[in-house]
């Protein structure tokens, strides 16, 4: 009597332990979001700001592109600016805020983007904050793209009143560098550590 119940206790805590033995542990990396792409990404907000590029055709001017989806229990809101970061010198043009509704979701690449001018080409990571109307704010670093190959036609945002263009001449997208130069509080986004 005495070796079943022994056994019976063994038994109990062998099969009380597999499952902590073979799990992964508590947040494992196959439960997280994760966005393997070249491009600027952001869901610690109501609103999530996926795939954000610069698309450049010439140094110095470009196209913000980037998909804003606003989760289902937010409020609607506006995006009502774009401003540069940490120090970089970028300035969007005026834009008409763009309106996200409750669980929508809205496309700059749809809506024609917003055009951008200052010290970037293409290689750069771009410090960018994003205002939206409900107060919130997200601060992302997003890559500046050349206009060639899948981005080709892309950097063509309207040209708002009192908007520019850099008078730089166009990229050849056959010799066109993705090297990136210093630009002032610029840097690729860093790793997520488990």
């Amino acid at each position: 009597m005495l070796l079943r119940r022994t056994t019976a206790r063994a038994l109990g805590v062998l099969v009380l332990t597999v499952p902590v033995l073979g799990a992964c542990g508590f947040n494992p990396a196959t439960d997280r979001v994760n966005t393997i792409s070249m491009s600027g990404n952001d869901r610690s907000g109501s609103v999530d700001v996926v795939g954000a590029v610069i698309v450049s055709e010439r140094a110095g001017s470009g196209t913000f592109l980037a998909t804003f989806s606003n989760n289902p229990e937010a409020d609607a809101t506006e995006v009502e600016s774009l401003t540069g970061g940490s120090g970089a010198s970028v300035e969007a043009a005026e834009f008409e805020p763009y309106e996200i509704i409750e669980g929508g979701l809205v496309s700059l690449l749809q809506e024609g983007g917003i055009r951008l001018t200052g010290d970037f080409d293409p290689g750069d990571f771009v410090p960018l904050t994003i205002g939206f109307s409900s107060g919130e704010e997200v601060s992302l670093t997003v890559p500046v793209v050349p206009a060639c190959d899948e981005y080709e036609g892309l950097d063509d945002a309207p040209e708002a009143e009192g908007a520019t263009t850099s008078d730089a001449e166009a990229y050849d997208c056959e010799g066109v560098s993705v090297e990136p130069h210093d630009v002032e509080g610029s840097a690729p986004p860093e790793a997520e550590s488990e």
